[in-house]
């Protein structure tokens, strides 16, 4: 059995993990936790740069490599799932891309606050494009999925 903390983490616009010393040297990095199966179908390794993208846009992380995100089986078809956490940014000692990038811009109406927690992605080894590029790398996803 893996035990699994995740140090104290405020969403808050200032927010604490990315402005307090100590919470920053714990996380100072955006992560993405995949399963091993995940990873060896994809090259990711432990600990590596990788980057996930969906229809918005694409952003870097480390690989973690784990049994706690296991595949499903849904209809007879493998379903990988994925999990970061999503208060990393551009702001503060921990500074990098940001999980809500991925997302729609989606509040919930009863606490105003993000809502959007599941989507359709893909996990890819390295950092992830950027400028031109980044556009273009993206426009070729929603393009491959009939995104128009």
């Amino acid at each position: 059995t893996e035990i699994y903390t995740l140090s104290l983490h405020d969403a808050l616009p200032i927010s604490m993990t990315r402005t307090l010393p100590f919470l920053a040297e714990l996380q100072p990095e955006l992560f993405v936790e995949v399963s091993p199966q995940l990873a060896a179908e994809r090259g990711l390794v432990h600990g590596q740069w990788c980057h996930v993208v969906t229809s918005r846009t694409a952003v870097q992380a480390r690989a973690v490599v784990t049994r706690r995100i296991p595949p499903l089986r849904v209809q007879g078809k493998v379903v990988h799932q994925l999990w970061m956490p999503y208060h990393f940014g551009n702001r503060g000692l921990a500074t990098g891309d940001v999980m809500n990038d991925l997302l729609g811009i989606v509040t919930d109406p009863n606490v105003g606050i993000q809502e959007g927690k599941v989507a359709t992605c893909d996990v890819r080894p390295g950092p992830r494009p950027t400028g031109k590029a980044l556009l273009d790398y993206v426009a070729d996803y929603r393009r491959r999925a009939g995104i128009v």
